[in-house]
């Protein structure tokens, strides 16, 4: 309809940025949020977990599994369909080498 909108954004930074660089930062950030986001809602389907309490721990738990299982591969989806196959399979993954 011809209308025209302004969208406006504030932030608190330590440094001093221009438009650019903030918007540049805040777009980062969202990429790496996005992608965070996918990989646990990929692995784990947290959009369907209805937990409340105890939310921030569970989260928790899973950036520590996804830490452990990208160290073994980069390939996360084919592992935990080995692993959902053989959930025996994951107690290799926590095997502590010498040194």
């Amino acid at each position: 309809d011809g209308r025209v909108t302004q969208e406006v954004r504030y932030a608190v930074s330590s440094t001093l940025l221009t438009a650019r660089e903030a918007e540049e930062i805040w777009q980062q950030h969202w990429g790496i949020e996005n992608r965070s986001h996918h990989r646990r809602d990929t692995i784990f389907h947290e959009d369907h977990c209805r937990l409340r309490h105890g939310a921030q721990g569970l989260a928790v738990l899973h950036g520590m599994m996804l830490t452990l299982l990208h160290a073994q591969t980069h390939h996360l989806t084919a592992l935990i369909r080995r692993l959902r196959h053989d959930p025996l399979a994951a107690l290799n993954l926590l095997e502590i080498g010498p040194g």
